[in-house]
């Protein structure tokens, strides 16, 4: 079985296993039944917007919506959360996880300079799963500098050569292992990253 490290780690940690489940950027999450990315070079199950997704209503029982949400032009996460919501089944679950709004976090992320990467408090992100027909049963943050460090270190070094020179490095498992020690600590606020898991409103 692979073993997962960080932020995944705690993703599965807190995934309710053998139910019916879809990934919204597969390249993040590797444990759904089916995963679904707009990017035709992730090789996904399936390449759709998470604004307009080709199911029907209600098949699935869980959903992932990690680190993607932020990444969605700005004024489009209630409709992705909305369509998220057709697609789950009454009381589906759904796991979300996004950058933290600090001031250290989100002037480190070179992503937030560059592309206008958004970072979120803990009551932004209430308040769109509530505009979006979910109630929040589990929010909180993980994760601290090595964190943060390691994502520098994909964003400055990994991703420029992969993109340009087609070598494919990782992070170091050193800096992984440092990492996945952060995230072994939940915090109420603070940490890089915000982890919720959210209910459908039953209707």
């Amino acid at each position: 079985m692979k073993q997962y490290l960080g932020r995944l780690r705690l993703i599965r940690e807190l995934t309710s296993r053998g139910k019916f489940s879809l990934s919204i950027g597969s390249k993040n999450t590797q444990f759904a039944n089916i995963n679904l990315d707009v990017d035709p070079s992730t090789k996904a199950d399936i390449i759709a917007a998470v604004q307009n997704l080709p199911f029907k209503s209600n098949p699935f029982e869980l959903i992932f919506f990690t680190d993607i949400i932020e990444h969605l032009p700005k004024g489009e996460e209630v409709r992705a959360l909305r369509e998220i919501n057709r697609v789950l089944k009454n009381d589906g679950e759904l796991i979300l996880t996004t950058p933290y709004s600090s001031f250290l976090f989100t002037n480190l992320d070179p992503a937030f300079w560059i592309r206008n990467h958004r970072h979120y408090s803990l009551d932004e992100i209430k308040k769109l799963l509530e505009k979006s027909g979910f109630n929040a049963i589990c929010i909180f943050t993980s994760g601290g500098l090595w964190a943060c460090l390691s994502n520098l270190w994909y964003c400055v070094l990994i991703y420029p050569l992969r993109k340009i020179f087609n070598i494919n490095l990782k992070i170091p498992y050193f800096l992984q292992q440092l990492e996945d020690n952060e995230y072994q600590l939940c915090r109420e606020r603070n940490g890089y990253t915000i982890f919720l898991v959210g209910t459908k409103v039953r209707m």
